[in-house]
């Protein structure tokens, strides 16, 4: 690893936005001068990074932390030029196949926008659907079902909303949360029976229908359900907090506190974060 010279300093830096983070990444990437991290990366070893920028991203997006977003998009854009230059070094493809294939794609999945002889009258997310669709059943070399094709290797709340929307695709679906709802309550009587009669093999199977269908109804609410959980676990924990400052401004011990006690604590910090107007 040595420094590059002054000449191609001078004209590196004469580059701007994308073709500049580019020609750093090559120069990184370099076999004889380049950095020995970057050097040894390859897909497996950089996919763990995609993921936690992802995460940190969604993170300064909930936060509205302009700046911070700056930021990581920048970090996220890393990976994908930084991954694409290992692809580029392999000859699997480079940063100008990944950016024309996914134009191309969108303006594919957006015929009613860019294609002037579409006629369907239908929605965005039904066309894109049901093009994504026909586009993996005509590329498949062997027989699948159509929730086969859904990843495995993926969050489970994530899995689960892409199996529902593929079902939706071929118009396997509920009208609307109403209908949600209803079965929310039918998988929860289900739970509770279960419970009750002390059935332990089919516990876990109602819990897991109860949040399959919990998270049913946030595809129709159309929520996020990691935003979602995020918030509620930053109101539980703003509220938590809260009530440790309480116990410490009157100089009570949580062991000290009875069951009614907490409740009492819990809605004294309720109430106060209510009228502070911090609540979540």
């Amino acid at each position: 690893m040595k420094k590059i010279s002054e000449t191609d300093l001078n004209n590196l830096n004469k580059l701007v936005s994308i073709e500049k983070i580019r020609k750093i990444i090559e120069i990184l990437r370099d076999p004889d001068k380049g950095c020995p991290w970057d050097i040894k990366q390859d897909y497996q070893s950089l996919a763990p990074y995609s993921i936690e920028e992802a995460y940190e991203l969604v993170n300064a997006i909930e936060n509205n932390d302009i700046n911070n977003i700056k930021s990581e998009l920048g970090d996220l854009l890393l990976q994908v030029i930084l991954i694409s230059q290992v692809a580029a070094d392999k000859g699997d493809f480079d940063f100008d196949d990944v950016a024309n294939e996914i134009s191309k794609k969108i303006i594919r999945r957006h015929p009613q926008i860019f294609d002037h002889t579409y006629k369907i009258k239908d929605l965005p997310n039904q066309s894109w659907e049901r093009i994504k669709n026909a586009e993996k059943s005509d590329n498949k070399t062997e027989s699948k079902h159509i929730l086969d094709t859904v990843e495995t290797n993926i969050p489970s709340n994530i899995r689960s909303i892409k199996i529902q929307k593929k079902a939706a695709s071929l118009n396997f679906d509920w009208d609307n949360e109403t209908q949600v709802l209803t079965k929310v309550d039918e998988e929860l009587h289900e739970l509770k029976e279960a419970i009750m009669n002390n059935q332990k093999e089919n516990i876990e199977e109602e819990l897991g229908d109860v949040f399959f269908t919990i998270l049913n109804l946030t595809r129709h609410l159309k929520l996020d359900p990691d935003q979602t959980i995020r918030k509620a676990n930053n109101k539980f924990i703003h509220r938590f907090n809260t009530m440790e400052n309480i116990l410490e401004q009157t100089n009570l011990k949580w062991h000290d506190l009875s069951k009614a006690d907490f409740e009492k604590l819990w809605n004294k910090a309720k109430s106060i974060l209510k009228e502070d107007k911090n609540e979540f």
